[in-house]
């Protein structure tokens, strides 16, 4: 019963991460405002982001409900936060400077952030670190949502080989949905058991 729940809970989720993105889109293009459009196109890179972390905590819970709290917050403002290179590649905090960028900015390569989520899943296995794996795969899902969302107007850009052509927005959402999926499948492949420390209190009798 308990399984039955979470996968009709992760059903719900998954269709709800789809309609974020189509109405998160949606807002974005009928905005006329660029701040509007500015604030709303990064709120839903932050709602993607934490939805897809919480398709991905419902398969594999932590120790408490606080974990999964900070785990989603941090998911979420990640996703968000990707885009505060904008800023620093114009060197100006002005919207309309980091909006009007000829290049795109080093935090949307996705040859690096792939490349270093990697090389941590390789360490974490070494180590048997599951508290590192965890952290590589939720920075994984906030970059992959992000740049998936990027990469239906610009494609995904991997130096230095350059870009992709632009996606099909159906496989956008396609993808979208599919990438808690991926990065649970990372986690069974990867295979590092949480090893949870129970305390055991010892009474005598005298």
């Amino acid at each position: 019963m308990i399984f039955l729940g979470n996968f009709t809970l992760s059903y719900y989720l998954t269709v709800l991460l789809a309609i974020v993105a189509v109405i998160g889109d949606y807002v974005v293009v009928h905005s006329n405002i660029h701040v509007y459009q500015a604030i709303f196109d990064n709120a839903t890179h932050a709602v993607i982001g934490g939805l897809s972390w919480c398709i991905v905590y419902l398969k594999n819970k932590p120790e408490n409900s606080l974990s999964a709290v900070l785990e989603i917050a941090a998911c979420t403002v990640m996703s968000s936060f990707i885009d505060i290179d904008h800023f620093f590649a114009a060197r100006s905090f002005q919207l309309k400077d980091a909006i009007s960028l000829k290049n795109r900015p080093p935090l949307h390569c996705s040859t690096f952030p792939l490349s270093i989520c990697v090389l941590m899943l390789l360490v974490s296995y070494i180590l048997q670190s599951w508290n590192l794996e965890r952290i590589t795969l939720l920075i994984l899902t906030a970059f992959l949502s992000h740049h998936t969302r990027d990469a239906t107007r610009r494609g995904y850009w991997f130096f230095p080989y350059g870009s992709t052509p632009p996606i099909p927005y159906g496989l956008y959402i396609i993808l979208t949905c599919c990438i808690p999926y991926l990065v649970l499948y990372l986690h069974d492949f990867v295979n590092i058991t949480h090893k949870k420390i129970v305390h055991h209190s010892v009474i005598q009798y005298t």
